[in-house]
């Protein structure tokens, strides 16, 4: 019997990691599971803009704020514990919690667990994200506001999540 393998997939927005999963997704039969597609589900929920990145983040910090800093990791582990396969991707893992959350998954699944941090420079990012919008129907922002949504208190924990994957992962 093949062993379980848990991918935990980190970056800065428009890094790459929705790229590296549906790669891995497509060429090695993975599932996968995105933090920011339980943002949109929520958002929606709230008749909100679900594609809004800045939405997104200020319903994190609002969810943080009244029920806990682990309140989406939770909702991922739920998830997860449903999904079945040999490999599963779960992207967008943004606060130490996280990280916490993949290990807890793995140990409980008996599964090797394994971390990515994809990197690009901030001209790709920045030009990356402004794709996606365009593609999504939606206007290009400028680099200010790329800049104040990288500064974004639900971003605030990358620095500590990549020096974590840096010490026991891949960058």
């Amino acid at each position: 019997m093949t062993q379980e393998i848990i991918i935990g997939v980190a970056g800065l927005t428009a890094s790459g990691k929705t790229t590296i999963a549906e790669l891995l997704e497509e060429k090695a039969g993975a599932q996968r599971i995105k933090y920011s597609d339980l943002l949109a589900l929520m958002a929606k929920e709230r008749n909100l803009n679900h594609t809004d990145k800045a939405t997104l983040q200020n319903l994190f910090l609002r969810g943080r704020d009244a029920q806990g800093e682990d309140f989406l990791s939770k909702e991922m582990e739920k998830r997860v514990a449903l999904m079945t396969g040999n490999l599963i991707i779960i992207e967008g893992n943004r606060r130490l919690t996280d990280v916490e959350t993949l290990k807890r998954i793995a140990t409980g699944r008996n599964a090797a667990l394994k971390l990515l941090f994809i990197e690009a420079p901030i001209e790709i990012r920045f030009a990356r994200y402004n794709e996606r919008l365009i593609r999504n129907g939606e206007t290009p922002i400028t680099a200010e506001a790329f800049a104040t949504l990288e500064a974004n208190g639900a971003e605030s924990e990358l620095p500590q999540v990549r020096a974590l994957f840096e010490k026991e992962g891949t960058i």
